[in-house]
C-alpha cells in the first residue's frame, strides 16, 4: 500500500523501507509501544501452555491487557 504525505491540498509519496524478519517489526513497535498506541510494554514471546503471544502490553487508561501480533 503506497503511503502519502499530505501538505495542503497537495499529496507527495512516501517512500518506503520493507521489512525482512516479523522479528525486525516486533521489535521496532516494542521499543515505541508508548509513542504509537499510548500502551506500556509489558513481555516478548509471553507464553501460556501452548499459546505464545508476540508482544504482550498493557493499558493504563481501560486497565486492560492488550496482545499484538505480527503477520
Amino acid at each position: 500500500m503506497k503511503l502519502y504525505s499530505i501538505n495542503g491540498q497537495k499529496v507527495k509519496g512516501l517512500s518506503t523501507n520493507p521489512f525482512d524478519l516479523e522479528k525486525d517489526i516486533q521489535n521496532l513497535v516494542e521499543n515505541n509501544l508508548e509513542e504509537l498506541f499510548k500502551l506500556e510494554f509489558v513481555k516478548s514471546e509471553f507464553s501460556i501452555k501452548k499459546f505464545r503471544i508476540d508482544t504482550l502490553a498493557y493499558n493504563t487508561e481501560t486497565q486492560s491487557f492488550v496482545i499484538i501480533e505480527y503477520k
